[in-house]
């Protein structure tokens, strides 16, 4: 990781909320990447999954917080590698191998249930692959109300609760 300073972003599922590409369009290209790559129909990537930038006083921010939170719009990444690396960091996990071998499948963790019930069953030697330009991910609990932190801790997985980002 680069020693840049920590930067929030988000990885947001426009197929969750299809309103939120005009905010992604107004972040493109510098803040604002679809995590696929290649030739795609204008119409299907406004609702593919895009990785923004967030900066707390930004208007997708702020309705994230009071709208989205709770409503599995995506999830929340700390990094201090920057939002290329971060880009390519999570395209990495974009395809999965399904337990029996068969795939590769479209593996969509960037929903928050999703990500609560993978990230725990990770094995360990998987498990910093994840880490990797990546300092923490936060998704909403189950019910919507916390947050959730993932990161790693002496090569295993740390999970805590921690209060709703809706609140600041």
């Amino acid at each position: 990781m680069s020693a840049g300073r920590p930067v929030m972003y988000g990885l947001l599922d426009l197929a969750r909320e299809p309103s939120l590409y005009e905010h992604v369009a107004r972040l493109s290209p510098s803040d604002a990447q679809c995590l696929y790559q290649g030739r795609i129909d204008p119409k299907l990537v406004r609702h593919c999954p895009h990785l923004v930038t967030l900066d707390p006083a930004d208007p997708l921010s702020r309705l994230w917080r009071s709208d989205g939170w709770g409503q599995n719009w995506g999830m929340l990444m700390v990094s201090s590698a920057g939002f290329r690396a971060v880009w390519r960091r999570l395209r990495h996990f974009t395809q999965a191998r399904l337990p029996d071998g068969t795939g590769p499948v479209l593996f969509r963790f960037w929903d928050p249930r999703v990500f609560r019930v993978y990230m725990p069953l990770v094995e360990a030697e998987v498990l910093p692959e994840w880490f990797k330009d990546i300092d923490r991910y936060i998704v909403e609990s189950k019910d919507g109300r916390t947050a959730l932190r993932y990161g790693l801790r002496g090569g295993a997985l740390s999970v805590e609760s921690m209060g709703s980002p809706a609140a600041g």
